[in-house]
């Protein structure tokens, strides 16, 4: 019983760690027309207004609208109207973050001909002077920082700005991964009160083995041999 019950616990803490929450806005389909990651999009740099959402997107309230739109809120050549800020936002996100990054997949980011966009994490300024060029796509990787990891604990929630009215650029988004890198917490397995057998003392034994020969002189003296009598 006692070996069983130490395979099940050896059992239960060599499992497989907890693997990392994801989050994801977007359906990672290569841009809504088979672009692939990090190489270059095939869309009109002049009327721009292209539209790969699917239905699932196009209804979306949680940014997922503007992905697979080219170019995205931008007044005259985007799906999305005068829309001039594209908002995302992650939810249900708790409060234990201690490190995280997020991932985004940008088509045609040329700021330094046509301005940067202005970004913030829960209000938070980043850096989007991206300048990969046209027609490139390209995956960008942000760790977050401490205030931006504060913030989170603190609504249990990211929200991602990004403002485009200093930017006349055209670009496009595939989708936005969020992945919580905090540590998990590491499983501490019941302890088995397991009561083990007492040790007997020497002193046991030697009264035990006193009493033993005593016993066998005793049944000694009562056999009588076959065949005599008294």
């Amino acid at each position: 019983m006692r070996i069983v019950s130490i395979l099940a616990l050896l059992a239960l803490t060599s499992g497989p760690a907890t693997a990392a929450a994801i989050y994801q806005i977007g359906d990672n389909d290569g841009y809504g027309a088979a672009v692939c990651d990090n190489c270059s999009h095939s869309f009109d740099g002049f009327s721009a207004d292209h539209d790969g959402r699917s239905a699932t997107e196009k209804l979306a309230t949680d940014g997922a609208q503007y992905t697979d739109t080219y170019s995205t809120t931008h007044p005259g050549f985007s799906p999305h109207g005068l829309e001039t800020v594209a908002t995302f936002h992650f939810g249900g996100l708790g409060a234990h973050w201690t490190s995280g990054k997020l991932e985004i997949d940008l088509a045609d980011f040329q700021a330094s001909e046509f301005g940067a966009v202005a970004a913030a994490f829960n209000g938070i300024t980043q850096d989007f002077a991206f300048d990969d060029g046209y027609t490139k796509t390209a995956i960008h990787t942000f760790l977050l920082s401490d205030a931006v990891l504060d913030s989170i604990n603190a609504t249990g929630e990211l929200v991602i700005t990004i403002d485009r009215n200093n930017s006349s650029d055209f670009y496009g988004i595939d989708y936005l991964k969020l992945t919580d890198l905090t540590e998990p917490a590491v499983f501490m397995p019941p302890v088995m009160n397991t009561v083990a057998s007492p040790v007997p003392e020497p002193e046991t034994y030697l009264m035990l083995l006193a009493g033993l020969t005593l016993l066998s002189f005793a049944c000694r003296r009562n056999i009588k041999p076959i065949g005599l009598t008294a």
